[in-house]
């Protein structure tokens, strides 16, 4: 092999290792997808395995029946599976009233695929997938390990071929139906606990409500996300964030991780009144996060987790989110009939929800940072004018 093709060696090797991980995670789906049925314990374990390998928000959500399997499983020891890149473990580590156990599992890179021996020597009386939409890999894992019944709910298939789908649905020994169309994640929950047995059981909101006598006079801005998809402009965000100082008199908490640090401090340069605004980008975890929204007035933010926390903590929330999940995650509806001081601000575009039942590209080209045209086409006057509708419902 000449000098010249031995260094295109790692390039090749590069373009090609996305390829055959997808083709040996083919052949690991059809394999323990197709043997699961054999794979069961010994004897029974008094334990529940838990699969919630999905974003913060979908944990957030699925929160909401989280007590719910403490009283179908009163005698079982629950083990709650999570994603290791997502920050859920230490957040669902202080819930020990829901979870005995909880563990983090690599889904995503290479080193994903040694983790079927971990797996495999685990064993439970029940494995239970609640996750609308399904991902291959996570099926695999749960169909690696033993289990007496293996549970799941009928997916959108968002994630999933139709070969993938008919594999992995093969490997579960029940598949418990959904209503058809775009439906909130906490509709979704309220069908997985009807079909695991409490058929009167009504969903209602994720609650992390913590009563403070008095209020601050803050409100918390959460302007970044997981992708330049969800993210409104900066220039955009100033506008809005001096108009809520100069109409309230609060100081202004703008928070995420620390990788978001540039993104606040862009909204932050921005803003005429930034001497009344605060970048806190990585100096909160999610327990601090949680405490500074219990304590504010108000937020306001991207769809993303962040934002959920701030619905869960039931204070007053204004989200802008694109058209394409519309009705999925925001805004939201529970089956209990309880009110949630929540406003969602969109563009209002004819292909709404185009993107909530299957994963497919967007017909429109992106925004000049990367956003979608439904985030772009959002103007600051819009997204004002539900601020104010919002104060005015809240007396301000």
């Amino acid at each position: 092999m000449g000098q010249e093709n031995i260094m295109k060696l790692p390039k090749l090797i590069k373009k090609f290792k996305p390829v055959l991980a997808h083709q040996l995670e083919m052949i690991l789906l059809w394999y323990y997808s197709k043997t699961a049925k054999y794979r069961r314990p010994s004897k029974t374990t008094g334990k529940i395995l838990l699969a919630r390998t999905d974003g913060l928000g979908d944990f957030i959500i699925w929160l909401s029946c989280a007590k719910a399997f403490r009283q179908l499983y009163p005698e079982k020891k629950i083990v709650l599976m999570l994603d290791s890149i997502k920050p859920t473990k230490h957040f669902a580590e202080s819930m020990p009233q829901y979870f005995d156990e909880v563990f983090n599992i690599d889904i995503h890179n290479y080193t994903r695929f040694f983790e079927f021996k971990r797996m495999m020597k685990l064993e439970f009386d029940e494995v239970i997938q609640p996750a609308y939409s399904r991902v291959a890999f996570t099926d695999i894992l749960l169909f690696a390990c033993k289990a007496g019944k293996r549970i799941t709910l009928d997916t959108n298939a968002k994630f999933l071929s139709a070969r993938q789908l008919t594999w992995t649905n093969r490997g579960y020994d029940q598949i418990i139906p959904t209503s058809g169309g775009i439906k909130h994640e906490l509709i979704r929950c309220g069908e997985l606990i009807r079909g695991l047995g409490w058929i009167d059981f009504k969903v209602g909101y994720p609650d992390m409500r913590q009563l403070y006598e008095n209020k601050e006079n803050y409100f918390v801005c959460f302007p970044a996300a997981s992708g330049p998809t969800k993210i409104w402009e900066a220039e955009k965000y100033a506008y809005v964030l001096d108009k809520i100082i100069r109409r309230t008199g609060w100081s202004c908490k703008l928070c995420g991780g620390k990788e978001d640090f540039e993104q606040l401090s862009d909204v932050m340069e921005q803003m005429e009144l930034k001497g009344q605004a605060e970048n806190l980008a990585g100096r909160k975890t999610l327990p601090d996060t949680i405490t500074l929204l219990n304590k504010g007035q108000m937020a306001i933010g991207n769809d993303t987790g962040a934002m959920h926390m701030a619905a869960a903590c039931h204070i007053p929330s204004i989200v802008l989110m694109g058209d394409n999940e519309l009705g999925r995650f925001f805004p939201y509806k529970a089956e209990k009939g309880e009110s949630l001081p929540l406003w969602v601000v969109d563009a209002g575009m004819s292909c709404q929800g185009c993107n909530a039942m299957k994963d497919v590209p967007c017909r429109y080209p992106f925004g000049t940072k990367g956003a979608y045209r439904c985030i772009e086409l959002i103007s600051k006057e819009h997204c004002m004018d539900v601020v104010e509708i919002a104060l005015k419902e809240l007396g301000l």
